[in-house]
């Protein structure tokens, strides 16, 4: 959000502004994969001249890398921590370790301390892949960890401490530790708490589309991998680390109550390293044919649901009716989720009321408005001026009274709207 802030500040508040933000964190993503193959299979550069390819077609990074979510960020800092921690353990000096740090903080940042679980695999596995010729020795490597863990602290702290200054420790205890320990419990509200084996279920999803790939399956890479042909000691090594890397991310987000797929995304670099490995030889026009054929089929599939499934959820005559009142004091019924407060460009938040109580709401603020997502209308109907049909509820506006006697109200995924004494409910 900060970096959709800064663009906002630079080009203008738009929502192509905001998805600029997401497409070079995607890129960057790509970057950054590109970037840990070259390191990790310095001898063998068609690996890493698959990535773009073999991640453009990826189902998963198709999906995520057009969302306003936070785990591609995400991602791009585990990236670059990785890349950092491979440097300080070929002996770099402890730079590389501050450094990894530093991104790790980032991680923090970016979305909490889950990132602790995306950097820890490799760590803890060091000593299955690292280069006994050219590594730091694991006691070595391990007790320079102190160093990372101290520079990650280094911008949580820099934002941590004006905000406790300002908020107090109760706001503390409930980001630091009420929120994560709810979602490793799954006692916090919109925790998603999910079975254990939900990931399992969902791993052969990251492997999309390629794992369906002749060119993969004609190649043997299990086999290959049991009988060691043509796998190179050190490339094993590697191999090892890119295979039980995301498992064992895998493994701890399964004991983790709280259960997203978008949890996983960040465990996508090393499935498509791992990928790219076993599919260096098959000529890379045939990656670029399928990998466009993915994107051609995802931009077709979001056409028709932009024309489709959209409009059921579009708000945009709600937020114009909001927007076209900017001095109103306004209230949400229920849960707000942010929903208006970019369309109808609001600079003021939403009070929260109830049903019970936005009667008394409007008592006190007269020329206010409370939205509201209804299945039948109010039994004070006369207070409804704006009505829209959104999925099988009424999206209403209400006021204290209603001067005029008539309501606007607007078919589902229209901008427009007719005037009418009242509407039955959407179905």
């Amino acid at each position: 959000f900060w970096l959709i802030d800064l663009a906002w500040g630079l080009l203008g508040v738009s929502r192509a502004a905001a998805l600029a933000v997401v497409f070079l964190i995607s890129s960057l993503v790509i970057y950054l994969t590109e970037l840990l193959a070259k390191a990790l299979f310095p001898e063998n550069p068609d690996i890493a001249r698959r990535v773009p390819c073999l991640m453009l077609g990826s189902a998963v990074f198709i999906i995520y890398s057009s969302l306003i979510l936070f785990d591609l960020l995400l991602t791009a800092c585990v990236l670059a921590a990785v890349l950092a921690l491979l440097d300080f353990a070929k002996g770099l000096g402890a730079i590389c370790a501050v450094t990894a740090g530093l991104f790790i903080g980032l991680g923090v940042l970016s979305k909490g301390p889950v990132v602790l679980v995306h950097v820890a695999a490799p760590i803890l596995l060091y000593p299955l892949w690292r280069d006994p010729h050219s590594s730091l020795p694991p006691r070595r490597f391990f007790s320079s960890t102190v160093v990372v863990v101290a520079a990650a602290l280094l911008p949580v702290a820099a934002w941590l401490g004006p905000v406790l200054h300002r908020l107090g420790s109760s706001f503390a205890y409930d980001l630091v530790w009420r929120q994560a320990a709810g979602r490793v419990s799954g006692s916090l509200a919109g925790a998603h708490a999910r079975p254990f084996y939900f990931y399992v279920e969902l791993l052969p999803v990251m492997f999309l589309p390629w794992i369906l790939s002749p060119h993969l399956w004609r190649s043997r890479p299990w086999q290959r991998w049991q009988a060691g042909i043509d796998i190179p000691l050190r490339d094993q090594r590697v191999i090892r680390l890119l295979a039980l890397w995301p498992l064992a991310v895998l493994a701890a987000f399964s004991l983790i109550a709280g259960k997203q797929p978008h949890y996983l995304v960040p465990a996508l670099p090393p499935v498509i390293l791992l990928l790219g490995y076993f599919m260096a030889r098959i000529p890379l026009g045939a990656l670029k044919v399928i990998a466009a054929a993915m994107l051609a089929a995802a931009g077709i599939a979001q056409a028709v649901g932009s024309g489709t499934v959209l409009p059921r959820f579009d708000m945009t005559a709600a937020a114009s009716f909001i927007e076209a009142r900017p001095d109103a004091d306004l209230a949400f019924e229920g849960r707000y989720q942010g929903e208006l407060t970019f369309l109808a460009r609001l600079e003021r938040p939403f009070a929260v009321v109830s049903p019970e109580t936005w009667d008394g709401w409007l008592r006190t603020y007269p020329r206010g408005y409370v939205v509201a997502k209804v299945r039948a209308f109010p039994n004070t109907v006369n207070r409804v001026v704006f009505s829209q049909c959104l999925q099988k509820e009424n999206l209403v506006i209400l006021e204290a009274a209603r001067k005029s006697g008539q309501m606007v109200h607007v078919a589902r995924g229209s901008i427009g709207g007719e005037r009418m004494e009242a509407t039955g409910p959407c179905r």
